[in-house]
């Protein structure tokens, strides 16, 4: 049998309420040559049996059952049973537009073939929080250098700093299968900004990329999710893919070591605003940033060079050990 067009990797995780909304709106593409991978992550719940369920009603499922690894190791599981040249991402709580993959079809068969394909999303909620800024078009190698690296994670001037040209979402990115292999996050350290240390990886070492500025995809704003659950190591997470980042992009050029640095402020200016969000009181919760800061050292991989003045401000509070008045400060600011 020929191999698919798309290979859709669906990680699962104790999503039991969202997972059929997710893999109907897959199995309902009016594009319809793909294969489906839906990889239960060591679920708790029923999610195993309603992912055996779709594969037993339609070959275009298949399913892995594996021990919990996480996200990054759910979605390597998918990458390394995926037989198509390209692969999309979708996360279980989340669903796409019927013409999801057939808009993104069109855009590599009118663009010649490019390395990947971004595209734009919408909250259940209402618009995108953190939308796709770069113009849409297709972008050859010297494109890509001149208007996207530039700014693609990180935006540095007062007002607009920590906007990015391109957000790391991987589930807004259709790419070739061994670009993402030979760019995904190894790092098992790397727990819950997977989609940060991947996505510019994979950007940079791109030879061409379409921007499709159309809205394909719907993220289900949800309390427990990933990204907006409270985590107690979060400063070390933000640590380890800062690391990974600097490790993988770092030394090619200045302006992306700008951004990676401006990016890991603006990480750490966010895990302040958690703690306020957890520890209403400013005590409290400079209290707790204190002991997260100080466990990962993360205030110390940032430079002041090319932070806005507020951000260099706040750096200095915090690296001179006075949490209580730099998370007063970032109260401030909410």
């Amino acid at each position: 049998m020929d191999r698919p067009y798309f290979s859709v990797i669906v990680p699962v995780y104790r999503v039991e309420l969202y997972l059929r909304q997710c893999v109907d709106s897959v199995l309902d593409q009016t594009f319809r040559d793909f294969e489906l991978i839906l990889v239960d992550d060591g679920s708790p719940d029923g999610c195993g049996a309603i992912c055996d369920e779709y594969a037993a009603q339609d070959r275009r499922v298949s399913v892995i059952h594996q021990e919990n690894r996480g996200l990054a190791g759910a979605r390597r599981a998918g990458l390394e049973r995926a037989q198509a040249e390209y692969v999309c991402f979708v996360d279980s709580d989340d669903w796409v537009r019927r013409d999801w993959l057939a808009v993104i079809h069109g855009c590599i068969k009118e663009n010649g073939g490019p390395d990947m394909v971004l595209y734009e999303h919408v909250r259940d909620t209402g618009p995108a929080e953190r939308p796709l800024l770069a113009p849409a078009g297709y972008y050859d190698r010297a494109r890509l250098e001149k208007e996207i690296y530039p700014a693609m994670l990180c935006d540095l001037r007062p007002g607009r700093f920590g906007q990015e040209l391109v957000p790391a979402y991987m589930c807004l990115k259709a790419a070739r299968r061994a670009l993402f292999l030979d760019h995904y996050v190894s790092d098992p350290r790397v727990t819950l900004f997977e989609d940060i240390a991947m996505a510019y990886e994979c950007i940079y070492y791109a030879r061409s990329l379409v921007v499709c500025t159309e809205p394909l995809y719907v993220y289900r704003q949800r309390e427990q999710s990933i990204l907006t659950a409270y985590r107690p190591r979060y400063f070390q997470e933000v640590r380890a893919c800062f690391d990974y980042l600097r490790s993988h992009l770092g030394g090619k050029s200045e302006a992306l070591d700008r951004q990676i640095n401006g990016a890991c402020m603006f990480r750490l200016t966010a895990g302040l605003v958690r703690e306020l969000r957890r520890y209403p009181h400013v005590r409290d919760a400079a209290h707790h940033a204190a002991e997260g800061l100080r466990a990962s050292g993360l205030a110390g991989l940032v430079r002041f060079g090319g932070l806005p003045p507020a951000m260099r401000g706040l750096l200095l509070l915090i690296k001179c050990g006075l949490y209580t008045p730099a998370v007063w400060l970032v109260k401030q600011r909410m």
